[in-house]
């Protein structure tokens, strides 16, 4: 029987609820699971200067895994940042605005944007607190380990198969790039994604797979829930987010696919994750452990 050490959850969707919001009492559940040795990792399309405001009172016990695995923080320490070649995301960049689509370039300190697509900053800023709008997308010098596409008609698996998914290593590319809701398509360097970041911090902190339960909802989270030795898809989310950037059809061997019934997370809940954490907690208070014995 495994004794989970590790929870990490994607962020819209699966812990925040319709409004962008965390589960009541999640900081008080968050630091009680510490206490009982089990970490809680946030792993998110945002960047890591993003995420830090969701969680400004629990940075000392969260992991932070932002921008789809290109970077993790732990305690104000980074555990790993994958920088992307310059020339690489500027190929990007060109090719974006060759389409006629919106880039942004995903950079460890902000995100960067053509003045011309500042009409846009509103549904930037939910992500990328901050943002700077430039003239040449090209011509900025700072160092980043995301590039993103926006498609504002919510096209962004279209986009994909028409244009991106050329750059993916799987299809002869030289970069990871994912599906991330029906918005956005995000661009790494190769081997980047949710669930080399969560293998990477396991490894650092010393937590095998087997004591690892990761959840999520779409495209990008599918590593990271094969990753993790429980890993949970929200199929109820998926069936009201059909069209919408979440997951479809076979779910990849290995995940949880009924995850609200099988974590026993109340079908009302709003947060999967943040139910099955609260959940968890009462479990561990009056087992003294929390075994995956599912």
């Amino acid at each position: 029987m495994d004794r989970i050490r590790l929870i990490a959850s994607d962020m819209d969707a699966t812990l925040l609820d319709e409004y962008s919001q965390l589960p009541p009492k999640f900081t008080e559940t968050i630091r009680a699971l510490a206490g009982q040795g089990i970490l809680f990792a946030a792993a998110s399309g945002r960047p890591l200067y993003t995420l830090e405001t969701m969680f400004p009172d629990l940075l000392e016990e969260i992991i932070l895994i932002g921008d789809n695995g290109g970077a993790a923080r732990w305690k104000g320490k980074d555990l790993f940042v994958s920088e992307m070649p310059a020339e690489g995301w500027r190929q990007l960049a060109r090719s974006t605005k060759q389409a006629g689509d919106v880039g942004l370039l995903c950079g460890l300190q902000a995100a960067y944007a053509e003045k011309q697509d500042e009409k846009y900053d509103k549904v930037f800023k939910n992500f990328y607190t901050r943002v700077e709008y430039v003239d040449d997308l090209t011509a900025v010098e700072a160092a980043a380990d995301k590039f993103t596409v926006y498609l504002p008609n919510d096209d962004s698996q279209k986009a994909f198969d028409r244009i991106y998914g050329a750059f993916h290593t799987g299809n002869g590319g030289a970069f990871s790039v994912a599906v991330a809701g029906r918005n956005w398509v995000d661009v790494m360097n190769p081997g980047v994604h949710k669930g080399a970041a969560l293998a990477k911090v396991g490894a650092l902190l010393g937590i095998p797979a087997d004591s690892m339960m990761a959840f999520g909802d779409t495209y990008n989270d599918a590593e990271m829930l094969t990753t993790a030795k429980y890993g949970f898809f929200d199929g109820e989310r998926q069936q009201t987010a059909a069209g919408a950037g979440a997951v479809s059809g076979t779910v990849p061997p290995g995940i949880r696919r009924d995850a609200g019934a099988e974590t026993g997370a109340p079908p009302e809940r709003r947060s999967l994750a943040g139910g099955f954490c609260e959940g968890a907690l009462k479990r561990e208070r009056r087992f003294g452990m929390l075994s995956a014995s599912l």
